[in-house]
C-alpha cells in the first residue's frame, strides 16, 4: 500500500459510522445488514468493533474492525464484487479454491460466485469496496462484444505493490477526494465515468475467466477498426451508414461502435463526420479563386450548409468563408 493512501482514506473515517459496539450480537447484525448474512465465530480478543460507509454512485465503500480475532463464512456473496485489504493486521481469506494470506501490500477481490471463508487476525481492520455484480458484467460484456455464458470469477489475489495496484489505489483516491470538502458533491457524469473506469480497470489488469477472450477481442477489434476505417477512406464522398461500415469492418454494429469508443473515444458515424470535416478543411486552404463554400461542403457530405458551418467554427475557429479567402 502506498504510504499516502492511509491518508486520503480520511473522509471514510470522518463518516459517522453505521455502528460501533462492543457487543458480539450486534456487530453481527449490523455487519450482516450492510453487507451480507453470514456465520461469525469469535475468536480471541475483545470485539471492538465499528462500520463506516461512503456511498459513490453504485460504489460502497467501508472500514470494517471486529476487534477480536474473528471466522467469518458468507458463502456466495452472489449480488456484488468486493475487494477488502487489510489497514491493520492481517487476514486470511478463502476464495473458492484459492487462499489469499491478506495484508497491507496484498488485497483480495471476491467475486459474487465463489464460496468465501475469513480469518481475521486481532486488530485486523480492512477497507472494503463493493460494486454490484450486474455492473461488473454488463462491462465485461461491452468489452467482449458478446453476450457472457458463465460469471465473471477473478483471480481473488490482488497485489497492491505493482503498476496495476499503485493505479488501483489513486482511483479510489480519486473518489474519496470529492468528500474533503463538506457539501461537495461530484458531477453525475464523472461518477458513472469514474464507476466505469474501477470496473474496467478489473477487467484489463487483473486476471479472470474471460481475460484470454478479452485479449484476442482485443486484437481482434483493432483489426475491425482498421478495415473500417480502410473503407471509410475509399468511400468518404459517398453515402455511408452504420450497418454498410460494419460489414466492411467484418463486424457486428455493436462490436464495432464499442471499439470505435475505446480507440478513438467516438462512434463510426461521428468519426465519418471528422474525417469529411478534415478534408473539406484541406480543401478550402487549397482552393483557388472562384471557389463556393456550398460546393465543397456538399461534396464532402455536409447537405445542412448552416450546420455545416457551425460544426467548421467549432473545429477551427473560424468560418469556411474565412478560411476560403485566407
Amino acid at each position: 500500500m502506498e504510504p499516502w493512501f492511509r491518508g486520503g482514506l480520511a473522509p471514510l473515517y470522518d463518516a459517522p459510522p453505521l455502528f460501533a459496539s462492543r457487543d458480539p450480537q450486534e456487530a453481527k447484525l449490523a455487519t450482516a445488514g450492510a453487507l451480507k448474512e453470514h456465520d461469525l465465530v469469535w475468536r480471541s480478543g475483545k470485539v471492538d468493533s465499528f462500520l463506516r460507509h461512503l456511498q459513490l454512485g453504485e460504489v460502497s465503500l467501508f472500514v470494517l474492525r471486529y476487534g477480536a480475532a474473528v471466522h467469518i463464512a458468507p458463502g456466495e456473496l452472489r449480488h456484488f464484487l468486493l475487494f477488502q485489504v487489510p489497514l491493520e493486521g492481517s487476514a486470511r481469506i478463502a476464495v473458492g479454491d484459492s487462499v489469499v494470506s491478506a495484508d497491507s501490500r496484498t488485497g483480495a477481490l471476491i467475486s459474487p460466485t465463489l464460496p468465501l471463508r475469513l480469518d481475521w487476525s486481532e486488530g485486523c481492520e480492512q477497507l472494503l469496496l463493493k460494486v454490484p455484480r450486474e455492473r461488473v458484467e454488463a462491462s465485461c460484456s461491452t468489452l467482449l462484444g458478446a453476450q457472457l455464458d458463465q460469471p465473471v470469477e477473478f483471480c481473488p489475489q490482488f497485489a497492491l505493490d505493482t503498476p496495476q495496484g499503485r493505479s488501483w489505489q489513486h482511483q479510489i483516491g480519486a473518489l474519496l477526494s470529492w468528500f474533503q470538502a463538506p457539501g461537495a458533491a461530484p458531477p453525475s457524469k464523472w461518477v458513472k465515468a469514474q464507476e466505469e473506469t474501477l470496473i474496467q480497470h478489473l477487467l484489463l489488469c487483473q486476471r479472470h475467466n474471460y481475460s484470454e477472450l478479452l485479449q484476442r477481442r482485443s486484437g481482434a477489434a483493432r483489426r475491425n477498426v482498421r478495415m473500417a476505417e480502410e473503407y471509410i477512406r475509399e468511400h468518404l464522398q459517398e453515402a455511408l451508414d452504420l450497418a454498410g461500415i460494419a460489414q466492411a469492418g467484418g463486424s457486428s454494429v455493436r462490436s464495432l461502435c464499442a471499439a470505435f469508443k475505446e480507440q478513438h473515444g467516438v462512434s463510426p458515424m461521428v468519426y465519418v463526420r471528422e474525417q469529411r470535416m478534415a478534408q473539406a478543411h484541406a480543401e478550402l486552404l487549397a482552393a483557388a479563386p472562384g471557389t463556393r463554400v456550398t460546393d465543397i461542403a456538399l461534396r464532402w457530405g455536409f447537405t445542412h450548409l448552416g450546420r455545416f458551418c457551425t460544426r467548421y467554427r467549432q473545429r477551427y475557429g473560424r468560418t469556411p468563408l474565412q478560411t476560403l479567402q485566407r
